[in-house]
């Protein structure tokens, strides 16, 4: 298991080296600057425009005038400066500041709460607690819809299930977020325009736009993996045995299939983080998708970065951890893997 761990650690390094650099890369290759936008004008920062002199200062005081590969050891390892002395990079937990906020460090905007508040109340607390909603509404749903569609296979309750499906995966959430906006805010007046994020009941519209596409993809997902199952030799021999169909269903057809769901769920719950991009702007949520947004459009190069970085620390730890879930459900994955297996 130490030697698993070991080897996950550095691949889980690996890859988070090699995107922060690709989207290094990225970001200075748009045109334009913190200072300046894509087409030369200048940014209007605090009700002032910003002089060429202004640029130069504030370009030597996050070090955008050094070499690019300067700027990205500096943004990872540290650097040593004669003003500022020695200062560690991301490899200490230091995203450094934002351009556009005064200064403030990333940590600090995305994780630290309002006075009197608790962590939950922070902008990445807010994301959390949405996706947390919103993942139990799509697993809530999409496996019972899933589990549905294959103990009634070719009935209509199959085929409508399998078109709703298609329907919800085929629609993107921002099409999904206006018409809930223009339907039930606009029209019904069930909802405002601008929630107050302090009731619960406001959280329920843009956690369910969050989770109908995952919901609909885990539910496909779990539709063939039972159906694959419902296939085989054994399944047949259970009911031949007089077993009843949920008990087939409950005892070895779920317990067999499981894995490829969790497996599946993985990648699944980063999609809501991604999903938060569009949907939090629509409802002007709270959360780090928001920030998001509103860093690449200042091109907030710090901002982008620590949130590209959290992403994907994100979704290789959720990798490990349904890898690890997987192998204790199933001991046979974990023999196969002491056994070499690739």
């Amino acid at each position: 298991m130490l030697q698993f761990l070991l080897r996950k650690s550095l691949r889980v390094v690996t890859v988070l080296v090699g995107v922060t650099l690709v989207a290094f890369l990225l970001m200075h290759a748009i045109p334009g600057n913190p200072w300046d936008n894509y087409t030369g004008k200048q940014r209007m920062m605090s009700e002032f425009s910003i002089d060429r002199f202004v640029q130069a200062r504030l370009n030597q005081r996050f070090g955008l005038d050094l070499p690019l590969w300067r700027q990205f050891t500096r943004y990872l390892i540290g650097d040593v400066d004669e003003q500022s002395g020695i200062s560690c990079g991301v490899i200490c937990g230091n995203l450094g500041p934002s351009l556009v906020q005064r200064g403030r460090s990333v940590v600090d905007i995305l994780f630290a709460p309002p006075e009197g508040r608790t962590f939950l109340y922070s902008r990445f607390g807010y994301s959390l607690r949405l996706v947390l909603l919103a993942s139990l509404i799509a697993v809530g749903v999409g496996i019972p819809l899933g589990v549905l569609s294959v103990m009634k296979p070719n009935s209509w309750i199959s085929r409508f299930i399998s078109i709703g499906l298609a329907a919800l995966i085929s629609v993107p959430n921002f099409v999904f977020g206006l018409m809930t906006i223009i339907l039930l805010a606009s029209w019904l007046n069930l909802i405002t325009v601008l929630p107050d994020w302090n009731q619960p009941a406001d959280w329920i519209v843009p956690a369910v736009v969050v989770a109908l596409m995952p919901m609909a993809s885990l539910a496909r997902v779990t539709h063939a993996s039972l159906l694959n199952i419902m296939r085989e030799d054994y399944i047949r021999t259970a009911r031949a045995k007089g077993m009843t169909e949920s008990r087939v269903m409950r005892t070895h057809v779920m317990r067999n299939g499981i894995v490829p769901i969790i497996t599946f769920m993985g990648p699944l719950l980063m999609e809501m983080f991604t999903g938060l991009l569009i949907v939090e702007n629509l409802y002007s949520f709270p959360g780090f998708g928001r920030e998001y947004w509103a860093a690449v459009l200042a091109m907030d190069y710090p901002m982008i970065l620590g949130l590209t970085l959290i992403y994907a620390t994100g979704l290789m730890l959720i990798n490990v951890l349904i890898e690890l879930l997987c192998e204790f459900l199933d001991p046979r994955l974990r023999a196969a893997r002491l056994q070499g297996a690739p």
